[in-house]
């Protein structure tokens, strides 16, 4: 039966989805975890090196090879070369894969279709005072294929540029940085599907607290929005998405896309063809029973996808993700005695949690029916934790 999938990366919703439908697993990760103790697992140094991961691949014998899957942002781009080196079916074209990559060309392409931040690329040897001239200060620099918010800092300071380009800039190239001008509002994703050219569902999430801040002192926290509560900021979202994912010539996939709100508007921020991380897929099963999981491994292997897709959330649901802080001990039983948790990954033992970004340790689901009362327990679980 011709049932192998390549995986590159690991994400255990995805595994759990290609184990649960039969197929057998290759994995190709960048380090060892021990879920793939007895598995075929083959190490690379990058999963983003193209030309190593196909190297590896051409390695192995390949007739039995079905499809490439991945979950993660860094292998997007290599996953599709592969299906087309390889002759796989599901999304093939790598060059139009790069406008999810790289939030300059993302955002270029997106000139004059969505409202977003003035980006730019730059290097050790930009200059400060031409970029506040440009940009305004403070201005946001990061990685411009970087993953969540790992080295995206307000920089307020010819000081701070100078200590950021040290750190990170140094003698890098000239596309491996980006700098934007920083919009002031809230902050929230959108999850969804994309097929055929057109936008088939998505879902709204506000996240609590700045993601630059989780790295430092607060906890990552996503509350889904539901459309009986804020109709108007749904339908301004479906036109901005329709407009971006056809502008980059999106493939069939799931996608998760971020933007601003303020009384200027909403304000594109960036987009991925790939499951939101934080357990934002677990969180969208548990209140519109929608997988997707499910809907991106289907899509990646060019198979049809067909799953019912309600508008209305049963319950509204938000994900805390957790970690330990100093001077605070907290057992499962705490946290089901004190909220109504859906779902909870956590061990009360320091030394076997498993740090993963935003340095969390696990992560609590948490459920009302009530968007206001569900916003005021997700503050008071992050204050349950010892969290400032």
């Amino acid at each position: 039966m011709n049932n192998t999938v390549i995986l590159l990366g690991y994400r255990d919703g995805i595994v759990a989805e290609l184990t649960d439908k039969g197929y057998q697993i290759i994995y190709l990760v960048e380090k060892f975890r021990p879920a793939l103790t007895g598995t075929k697992y083959y190490l690379v140094k990058s999963l983003e090196d193209a030309q190593e991961v196909l190297r590896c691949v051409l390695s192995l014998p390949l007739h039995t090879v079905t499809g490439v899957v991945t979950g993660l942002e860094n292998a997007v781009f290599t996953a599709t070369l592969l299906r087309n080196m390889l002759n796989l079916p599901g999304p093939k074209d790598y060059a139009g894969a790069l406008f999810f990559r790289d939030k300059f060309l993302q955002k270029i392409k997106l000139s004059d279709v969505v409202p977003h931040a003035n980006c730019k690329y730059v290097t050790r040897d930009s200059d400060y005072l031409k970029l506040i001239d440009e940009l305004g200060s403070p201005f946001i620099i990061k990685p411009s294929n970087g993953m969540g918010s790992h080295a995206t800092t307000p920089i307020n300071s010819n000081l701070e540029f100078e200590d950021y380009l040290k750190k990170y800039v140094n003698n890098e190239g000239s596309v491996a940085f980006v700098v934007e001008n920083k919009i002031i509002g809230n902050e929230f994703c959108v999850d969804g599907i994309w097929s055929n050219g057109q936008l088939h569902w998505f879902s709204i999430s506000q996240y609590a607290t700045s993601l630059m801040r989780c790295h430092i002192e607060k906890l990552p926290t996503i509350q889904i929005l539901s459309r009986h509560d804020f109709p108007d900021l749904y339908r301004q979202i479906e036109q901005l998405c329709s407009r971006a994912l056809e502008q980059l010539n999106a493939s069939n996939g799931v996608f998760h896309l971020e933007f601003f709100e303020n009384d200027e508007g909403v304000f594109f921020s960036e987009c991925a063809l790939r499951p939101g991380g934080a357990r934002i897929p677990e969180m969208i099963k548990l209140a519109y029973n929608v997988d997707l999981y499910h809907a991106h491994t289907a899509l990646s292997m060019g198979l049809p996808y067909e799953q019912h897709l309600p508008l209305h959330p049963s319950m509204l649901f938000a994900v805390v993700l957790l970690r330990s802080f100093e001077g605070v001990t907290l057992t499962k039983d705490d946290f089901y005695n004190n909220f109504d948790i859906a779902e909870l990954n956590w061990t009360e033992d320091v030394h076997a949690q498993s740090h993963s970004i935003h340095r969390c340790t696990g992560y609590a689901i948490i459920k009302h029916k009530d968007h206001r009362t569900l916003e005021n327990n997700v503050s008071k679980l992050v204050a349950f934790t010892g969290a400032r």
